[in-house]
């Protein structure tokens, strides 16, 4: 069976993610800072958190292989050098593959094919214009996969402070325990005096 037919029914299909942005991006980084209180987690704040970290586990999960074909089959149309039959086009996709696999399925999306064409020329090669080899792919989205994978960590730190028990508020004392609390007080206070008249009487 050809890698582009291929589907596990443990993989992602059809990644659709987008990175923290606004509010959610000042959560993490505040978190990460280590400003970020409890009582800056608002219901609606955590119900936000919990939609994003839904969405970034599961970009966090690994591709399925037509979705990698997918995303080299766009890439075959902006370079200069894509394979030039089905046949070669397998070849090559199978070798990504292999390399690439554990570049999250949230990796692979039509932003980071344009980054790929964007590069500038390295050493006055067009890097950008040329198909890549697997490890320079690799390479390429490693950054854009660390990315993702520093969000759920992000955000999973978060929803652990929101949901992580309260301290049990303190019980204001009674009338009996603060008389207790001043009796106890009283008799230290002449034993140190008793004590301290001992010592001069000595002295």
């Amino acid at each position: 069976m050809s890698i582009a037919t291929q589907r596990p029914t443990a993989v992602v299909i059809a990644p659709t993610f987008s990175p923290a942005s606004g509010d959610l991006k000042a959560l993490i980084e505040a978190k990460r800072e280590g400003y970020l209180w409890r009582s800056d987690l608002t219901p609606d704040r955590i119900r936000a958190v919990r939609k994003q970290l839904s969405d970034a586990e599961r970009a966090c999960l690994q591709p399925n292989p037509v979705v990698v074909a997918s995303w080299l089959k766009g890439l075959a149309q902006l370079v200069s050098n894509g394979p030039a039959d089905p046949d070669e086009a397998a070849t090559r996709t199978r070798a990504i593959f292999e390399v690439c696999s554990d570049i999250p399925a949230g990796a692979w999306t039509p932003a980071t094919r344009i980054a790929w064409t964007r590069q500038p020329p390295r050493n006055g090669y067009p890097v950008g214009s040329r198909w890549p080899a697997p490890g320079e792919l690799y390479t390429h989205l490693l950054p854009f996969a660390e990315a993702i994978r520093a969000e759920v960590a992000g955000l999973r730190e978060i929803l652990a402070m929101a949901e992580a028990p309260r301290e049990p508020e303190r019980k204001r004392p009674d009338a009996k325990e603060l008389a207790r609390a001043g009796a106890l007080a009283a008799a230290v206070i002449r034993e140190l005096r008793a004590t301290s008249g001992e010592t001069e009487g000595r002295a």
